[in-house]
């Protein structure tokens, strides 16, 4: 028997309503995200499109309580659901009595059909797992855009985060028990992949019909929580993408979760990176079930880089700021200057594996100055299960494929499962003295490594020191710099080989067009 995979029976759509704050007609506005159609009649979506709504209050209210009450979905606004026209015989909506708008004006391309259903909210959920992890983890965001009253945007952005919302397009009946079309829902979800593997996601951004159902692939960067409660992808999406399906990629497409944030802020700058819910956890906890698994087991191959990824890649600490480093074995690391700035005042604390030791600071170049380098050294006997970087024979090349990897978040309590987040990109630019990337990253990528994978073979082709930054704010978290390893690790390996510090003295160096290339100013933005 052939069962049809999770992208065949689970179709992204358009979720939208009409919305007047005063009910004035010439004050009407459409309030939209995206969604995933299933099971024929229902729809799934995410809370952020209650934000208007009187009603979002009172869920932001009920702190996590099922919210059951018929006058509060009598007062809900008629939905409509934006899909794309089926062009086979037998339709599955043919039947359905509240098709409210047929559009087919003799084009025969799908990009011009579409069908707009109509259907009634029959229920609303906070999903306690993503509020803890909003707790936890997402607690200094700022979450959507950052016009008008950003903490007043952002504190109903997370009550509102965590929500999830069903939609009936066959009935009106808040009374059915809603509970069997999550159920089927979950048969359909798998559980999600490990970092580094492909995603895709569907999604209308904008909510606008012209993006309708558009996919856009990444791959996941990093799992939050045990469970785990959060994916983040580098897959780009916009505002409005928000309840848009994700899935596995490939010709078997399955279903793994749905956007939940598209655009957030922290620190000041932009993040980035996509939220995506895994729906396995989401339902399991709906529905009080056990899921089957919580992650699906990387391939062999994909095992093997991160594994080498992990245990080259370590977390620095030094009073507020943090970053990351690259091992070079015998307790010495590898960071950017800037990481460790205030180590004269602030305690260096390494932590990579389960373990936590402090780092002594042998090396660092002056405030300011190219290469923005520093060497620490830590106990090394607190380190054999590290493995030492294997840093590349020949020079990154423009376009090549590489990775990125360092700790942008982390929870205090959860150290000792702690993985660096790693994104994906390819080479923009490349000189002697300087590699720019796009990799997404953010505060936290500071001295963590930019790799090279080739076949199972794990190389550092260089040291990540600063991303993009205008001097009015804005932030490009997918424009990058890193120092080439070529312009410093024969330096520092030569050093740790005899302990001469004058082997050091050439990566603080003074020629002034490599000064001139990293001072980027406006544009430099330490991370």
């Amino acid at each position: 028997m052939n069962i049809p995979s999770a992208a065949m029976s689970v179709e992204g759509v358009m979720v939208s309503y009409n919305y007047s704050e005063d009910g004035e007609h010439s004050n009407i506005i459409t309030v939209s995200a995206s969604g995933m159609k299933f099971s024929k009649r229902w729809v799934l979506t995410h809370g952020s499109i209650l934000s208007p709504l009187k009603q979002a209050q009172a869920i932001n209210h009920a702190r996590g309580n099922p919210i059951l009450k018929e006058e509060f979905y009598d007062n809900l606004p008629e939905i409509y659901v934006t899909c794309e026209r089926e062009t086979k015989e037998g339709n599955v909506y043919d039947d359905v009595e509240r098709l409210s708008r047929e559009r087919d004006d003799g084009l025969e391309h799908s990009s011009y059909q579409i069908r707009v259903l109509t259907g009634r909210i029959v229920h609303i959920w906070q999903c306690p797992i993503l509020s803890r992890c909003v707790d936890d983890i997402l607690y200094s965001w700022t979450i959507g855009h950052r016009d008008g009253d950003i903490e007043k945007q952002t504190q109903l952005g997370k009550a509102l985060l965590s929500v999830f919302v069903l939609v009936d397009l066959e009935s009106d009946d808040r009374g059915f028990r809603t509970l069997r079309p999550l159920s089927e829902l979950l048969d359909l979800v798998k559980p999600p992949p490990d970092r580094g593997s492909a995603v895709e996601v569907h999604s209308t951004p904008f909510g606008c019909e012209v993006f309708l159902n558009a996919v856009t692939r990444g791959s996941v960067c990093g799992v939050v929580g045990r469970r785990p409660s959060l994916l983040l992808t580098d897959a780009a999406t916009a505002l409005g993408s928000e309840g848009g399906p994700v899935f596995t990629e490939g010709p078997n497409k399955e279903l793994i979760g749905a956007v939940v944030c598209s655009v957030s802020w922290w620190r000041g700058e932009w993040v980035g990176l996509t939220l995506t819910a895994p729906l396995v956890s989401v339902l399991s906890a709906k529905l009080r079930v056990s899921p089957a698994a919580v992650t699906q087991p990387p391939s062999q191959q994909y095992q093997e880089i991160f594994n080498r990824i992990d245990k080259t890649t370590v977390l620095v600490r030094c009073g507020g700021s943090w970053g990351a480093g690259v091992y070079l074995g015998g307790g010495y690391i590898a960071t950017c200057a800037h990481v460790v700035k205030h180590y004269t005042s602030h305690k260096v604390s390494v932590y990579c594996q389960g373990v936590s030791e402090t780092a002594i600071v042998r090396y660092k170049t002056r405030d300011d100055r190219a290469y923005d380098l520093a060497l620490l050294y830590t106990n090394p006997e607190n380190w054999t299960h590290l493995l030492p970087a294997v840093f590349a024979d020949t020079p990154a090349e423009k376009g090549e494929s590489v990775l990125a990897a360092g700790y942008p978040y982390f929870n205090e309590h959860m150290l000792e499962n702690l993985k660096p987040n790693v994104t994906a990109g390819h080479v923009n630019s490349v000189s002697p003295s300087m590699i720019q990337s796009s990799c997404c990253v953010q505060s936290g990528f500071s001295g963590g490594p930019i790799f090279r994978i080739i076949d199972s073979n794990v190389e550092v082709l260089g040291v990540i020191v600063s991303n993009a930054k205008t001097n009015t704010g804005a932030c490009y978290p997918y424009i990058n710099m890193a120092v080439p390893a070529r312009a410093f690790v024969d330096s520092m390996l030569q050093y740790i080989t005899d302990k001469d510090c004058d082997h050091l003295k050439p990566i603080e160096n003074h020629q002034e067009m490599i000064q001139s290339q990293w001072r980027l100013l406006p544009y430099r933005s330490k991370i």
